[in-house]
């Protein structure tokens, strides 16, 4: 114990710590096969008739290039570079991410046609016919779907990676009104690109917990929602600082372009969302106002009791400096047929302590239980006559055949 304090003491900051961290897993292959399952109708006009792509791994594929082929059935594509954030807000904002008209041929057919129109209007591909733009029959009105997905796409900007913020005002723990607990300010997380975060602590004494505002132990929380830490008071022999650990996966969508083999053939585009672990590190100081010792409590021996039924139980207490410390007289025991053989200082039983001595420094007693089995004893009392009974017996029996045997005698002689 008291090495582990010194491990912490020498891990002290004055000031608040604060360490991030932010990794991302890439989601997307560099190679995959891509399928063509079908041709869409065509939605404006008649000419229109667009073929439908499918990774592999189960993505929705879009063509590029207006002007040359279709891949063929399983084609293979090679990973080429990271769309445009316009493409991006498209694919994100399209089949089958988001629901257009509600219906996911007609959402695939808007989709398809705004990446064409993005491009053709950014001059990535080919221009689209005014035909299609502008003349060809739209009793539906999709044409003014696309053209929204087409407007917004020029107008998009990167997306922002998910992040993570923790800032706390005090670091300093403040003891609870009944003097039970070191409690931390309330801490809420600054949290975009995720709806949930958790927490861990590092570096602190046995019984240390996060909770909710209510002091009810939690570890996962919604975004927006607060946490403290709660230290056990008498946990704590010197002043001591922890860390708290707060995690969350962000989620970031990026929309890559691929290559067939053979460059007569279209480019595809495909949206994958990678995962960004992210964390940050605060620091939090419990400060002891009076000296304190710790005593670790060990139990030798495979015997263990319930915990319910004894005080103290296996563990660590604090108690301020010089208490005369009275372990006995604090050891109550509710264990059937169990006895407990006391306290010593050393872990092979010697060195009996004795009560009232001082604590100045920390230390460790060891203590054993003894719930050997009861042997019983037979109730002789109670079967005394019995015993009588049957002496008596085996002295009248004994006289009888002493009277027989000198008859026969007598008998003999005449």
């Amino acid at each position: 114990m008291k090495k582990l304090f010194n491990i912490v003491l020498s891990l002290l900051i004055v000031a608040v710590l604060t360490i991030s961290s932010i990794v991302t897993i890439n989601a997307a292959p560099q190679s995959i096969t891509v399928d063509r399952e079908g041709v869409m109708e065509s939605y404006i006009g008649t000419g229109y008739k667009w073929a439908k792509f499918r990774t592999s791994d189960g993505k929705v594929a879009y063509c590029m290039d207006l002007l040359k082929a279709w891949p063929e059935r399983k084609t293979q594509i090679t990973l080429s570079k990271e769309a445009d954030a316009g493409l991006t807000y498209i694919l994100a904002n399209g089949y089958p991410y988001k629901s257009i008209r509600g219906n996911d041929d007609v959402d695939r057919f808007i989709t398809q046609a705004a990446v064409w129109w993005y491009l053709s209007d950014t001059g990535q591909t080919g221009a689209l016919s005014p035909d299609f733009t502008t003349n060809a029959s739209d009793s539906q009105g999709y044409r003014a779907d696309i053209k929204k997905l087409v407007n917004a796409a020029k107008n998009a900007k990167a997306s922002a990676n998910p992040t993570l913020d923790v800032s706390v005002k005090d670091s300093e723990m403040k003891l609870s009104e009944d003097g039970q607990y070191f409690i931390s300010e309330n801490v809420t997380p600054s949290l975009t690109g995720s709806s949930t975060y958790k927490v861990a602590v590092t570096g602190a004494p046995s019984g240390t917990t996060v909770t909710n505002t209510s002091g009810k132990a939690q570890n996962s929380f919604k975004a927006g929602e607060a946490f403290q830490v709660r230290i056990p008071s008498n946990a704590l022999g010197k002043t001591t600082t922890i860390n708290v650990n707060v995690t969350a996966t962000g989620a970031i969508s990026k929309a890559y372009i691929y290559n067939p083999s053979d460059s007569n053939m279209q480019r595809l585009v495909v949206l994958y969302t990678e995962n960004v672990n992210l964390s940050k590190t605060v620091s939090f100081k419990a400060t002891v106002d009076k000296p304190k010792v710790c005593v670790d409590y060990v139990i030798v021996g495979d015997v263990r009791p319930d915990p319910e039924l004894t005080d103290p139980t296996p563990g660590t207490s604090c108690y301020d400096k010089g208490t005369k410390y009275d372990q006995e007289d604090e050891l109550t025991t509710r264990q059937e047929n169990c006895k407990f053989n006391g306290w010593y200082t050393n872990e092979d039983l010697t060195g009996k302590w004795t009560d009232g001595t001082p604590l100045n420094n920390d230390m460790t007693l060891y203590g054993a239980w003894d719930c050997g089995t009861t042997v019983s004893v037979p109730n002789t009392a109670a079967s005394l006559p019995l015993i009588i009974l049957g002496v008596g017996l085996v002295i009248i029996a004994g006289g009888v055949g002493i009277v027989i045997y000198r008859d026969k005698k007598l008998n003999a002689k005449k």
